[in-house]
C-alpha cells in the first residue's frame, strides 16, 4: 500500500480532457517554445477502429445513448481495466434500432442543452481509483449499477457527455493508472470527429488516489517521460493527452514529499513512540523544513515563503507557516459564517476549547484566529499511525512497485533520515530506491511521474515539460488524517505561480475528513457539473 490503513473511498467521478493548454510559470523566450510539447500533430497514429457508431444503447430512464468496452489502446496489459464507457445526452444523437436492440447513431448537432451541442459539449472524465486502485471497466451488466451509483444522469442532463475509463492500479505499479488514463485520453481525441463531445474540453476528476490521478492528468499532459509506457501498450500516438479542467477531493499526491509534510504538521500529535521512532519523526520535520526553503514557493505577492526555526516545536515559524495558518484560520471562518445562527458559533468555538483555549473568537465581527499550527492539529488532525505515514518500514509499499506483489520502498528522503540515523531499515531502502524497472526507469523517475510538482514547480526538473490544464477545482477535508493540508496547499501556490493556468478553485473544508467535501450543500456532483458548465461554456 501507499500508506498503511488508508481510507479508501468507493467514489466514482467524472472529468474532461482537452489540449490547447500551456506550460508553467515565468516561461522565457529562449525555452518555452522547445520545452514545452505540442498539443497538435499532423495526423493521429494507431491502428484502433474509432468508436462504432452501431452499437449505441439506449438508457430510457436517464434518457442517454452509452456504448461499453471501448478498447483504447491497441497492446493492453489487461483487458479487464483498459477499456472505457461513453455515455451521451439522447438529444445528441440521431438513432435507428437495430435488430438486436442496439442503435446506428449519428451526430444531432441541432440539439442544445445548457448551449451545449453535440460537437461542444464538455467531456468528463471519471478516475475512480481510490488508494490508487485500479478501476474495472465497465461491462454491460454493471452499467445500471454505475448508472445509479455514479449519478451519470445528472451528468448528462446538463449536456455532459460522461467518459468511465478502466485502468490498472497499486497493484501493477506506477505509473500504470496514469499511463492507462493518458492512453483513454488520446483515444478520445482520435475519435472527436465521430463521438459527441469536444475533447478540446476534457475534465478530469476524483477523490483520494483518484483525485491524485486527476491531479496528475492535469499537470503531466503531453511530458515525454511517459512516452516508453504509452507505446508499450500501443495507445495512440500523435495526439495530446492534455486536458482542459482538473477536480480533485482530497487528492493524496506529492508522495515525494509525503512523509515530511505529515510530520511536520502531524508529528507533535503522537504519544508513546520510541526514541528511535521519534528521531525519524523529527529529522522528516526537518527535512520538510529544507524542502521548502529550496522549493521557491511565492505568496500572492511574489514574495519568497519560508520556515524558520521556532522555540517551540520545529520550524514552526516563517511566512510559510503563516501562510499555512491563514489557510485554516480561513477555512475556520467560513465554517462560522456558515453557521445559521451567531449564537452557534459561540456555542462551537466553546465545545473546541473544552479542554485548552486554542482558538479566539470576535462575537462582533463573528471571525476566529487560533493560537498555532500545533494546537489545531492536536485537536482537529490526530495523525494515524506510530510510524510514518507513507511509506512505512515494514510496510509494503505496492504503488512503486513491480507488479510482483513484493512491493518497494519510495520515499528518498526517508532513506536519507534512516542512513543517518544508522537505522536497520536503511539497507533496504537503498536497495529499492537502486532498482529499476522493465523500461529501465528508477524509482525517483516513477515518483516523479506522480508528482505533479515535478511540472509545475520552477525548481523540479520536468518544469515547462508538459501541457498544464488552464482550469482547476481543488477541495480537501481540513480534519483528513490521511495525509498533511500542506499537500493541497503546495498544489495552491505551484498552480497559482503557474504560467497559463486561468483559474484555480480551492477550499479547505472545516470540520471535514477524507471524504468529497464541498463548504456548502455537501454535494459534490452537483458542485463539479456547475464548474465545468462555468468553463465549458
Amino acid at each position: 500500500m501507499v500508506r498503511a490503513k488508508i481510507i479508501l473511498s468507493t467514489f466514482m467521478t467524472a472529468a474532461i480532457a482537452a489540449t490547447a493548454l500551456s506550460g508553467c510559470a515565468e516561461q522565457t523566450e529562449s525555452t518555452a517554445e522547445t520545452t514545452v510539447p505540442a498539443t497538435t500533430a499532423a495526423a493521429p497514429v494507431t491502428n484502433l477502429p474509432k468508436t462504432d457508431m452501431s452499437k449505441w444503447r439506449y438508457n430510457e430512464e436517464n434518457d442517454l445513448y452509452y456504448q461499453t468496452g471501448i478498447s483504447y489502446c491497441e497492446a493492453p496489459a489487461d483487458e479487464k481495466y483498459e477499456k472505457l464507457a461513453c455515455f451521451v445526452p439522447a438529444a445528441y444523437m440521431e438513432a435507428t434500432e437495430n435488430s438486436d436492440g442496439t442503435y446506428t447513431c449519428k451526430l444531432n448537432d441541432s440539439a442544445q442543452i445548457n448551449g451545449f451541442t453535440a460537437s461542444s459539449a464538455p467531456i468528463a472524465l471519471c478516475v475512480n481509483t481510490p488508494g490508487y486502485h485500479s478501476a474495472e471497466a465497465i461491462t454491460e451488466d454493471m452499467v445500471e449499477m454505475s448508472l445509479n451509483f455514479g449519478r451519470i444522469g445528472e451528468y448528462t442532463a446538463k449536456g455532459i457527455v460522461y467518459v468511465y475509463p478502466g485502468c490498472r492500479g497499486i497493484s501493477e505499479g506506477a505509473p500504470s493508472g496514469v499511463t492507462d488514463l493518458k492512453a483513454a485520453i488520446r483515444y478520445l481525441r482520435y475519435c472527436n470527429d465521430v463521438t459527441p463531445g469536444d475533447a478540446e474540453k476534457i475534465f478530469t476528476f476524483g477523490m483520494s488516489g483518484g483525485g491524485a490521478q486527476s491531479v496528475l492528468l492535469g499537470a503531466s499532459g503531453d511530458s515525454e517521460i511517459y512516452a516508453p509506457y504509452l507505446e508499450k501498450i500501443g495507445a495512440v500516438q500523435g495526439v495530446s493527452d492534455s486536458v482542459l479542467g482538473s477536480a480533485s477531493w482530497c487528492p493524496v499526491t506529492s508522495l515525494d514529499t509525503a512523509n515530511a509534510e505529515y510530520e511536520w504538521m502531524m508529528g507533535c500529535t503522537r504519544t508513546g513512540r520510541s526514541s528511535e521512532e521519534q528521531s525519524m519523526s523529527d529529522k522528516l520535520a526537518q527535512a520538510f523544513a529544507k524542502y521548502i526553503n529550496s522549493a521557491g514557493f511565492v505568496d500572492e505577492n511574489g514574495s519568497e515563503l519560508t520556515l524558520t526555526e521556532s522555540d517551540e516545536g520545529i520550524y514552526q515559524a516563517g511566512s510559510y507557516y503563516d501562510h499555512v495558518k491563514g489557510v485554516i484560520v480561513g477555512s475556520l471562518n467560513n465554517y462560522l459564517s456558515d453557521l445559521s445562527d451567531p449564537k452557534d458559533a459561540q456555542e462551537y468555538v466553546d465545545k473546541m476549547n473544552r479542554d485548552k483555549s486554542w482558538i479566539s473568537y470576535d462575537k462582533s465581527t463573528n471571525t476566529a484566529t487560533v493560537t498555532s499550527i500545533a494546537d489545531f492539529a492536536k485537536h482537529c488532525k490526530q495523525a494515524k499511525d506510530l510510524a510514518t505515514g507513507f511509506d512505512q518500514p515494514e510496510g509494503q509499499n505496492d504503488l512503486f512497485g513491480y507488479g510482483d506483489g513484493k512491493g518497494a520502498h519510495f520515499d528518498q528522503i526517508l532513506c536519507d533520515v534512516l542512513t543517518e540515523l544508522d537505522s536497520k531499515y536503511a539497507a533496504d531502502y537503498q536497495a529499492d530506491l537502486a532498482k529499476k524497472d522493465a523500461l529501465g526507469y528508477t524509482v525517483e523517475q516513477r515518483v516523479n511521474m506522480y508528482s505533479p510538482l515535478y511540472f509545475l514547480m520552477e525548481s523540479r526538473e520536468g518544469h515547462k515539460t508538459a501541457n498544464v490544464a488552464k482550469h482547476w477545482r481543488i477541495r480537501s477535508g481540513i480534519e483528513q488524517d490521511t495525509n498533511s493540508v500542506t499537500t493541497e496547499i503546495n498544489l495552491d501556490l505551484a498552480l497559482k505561480a503557474c504560467d497559463g493556468v486561468e483559474s484555480v478553485d480551492f477550499e479547505t473544508i472545516w470540520g471535514r475528513n477524507h471524504e468529497t467535501a464541498e463548504r456548502k450543500n455537501g454535494d459534490d456532483v452537483t458542485s463539479f457539473i456547475d464548474w465545468v458548465i462555468s468553463i465549458g461554456k
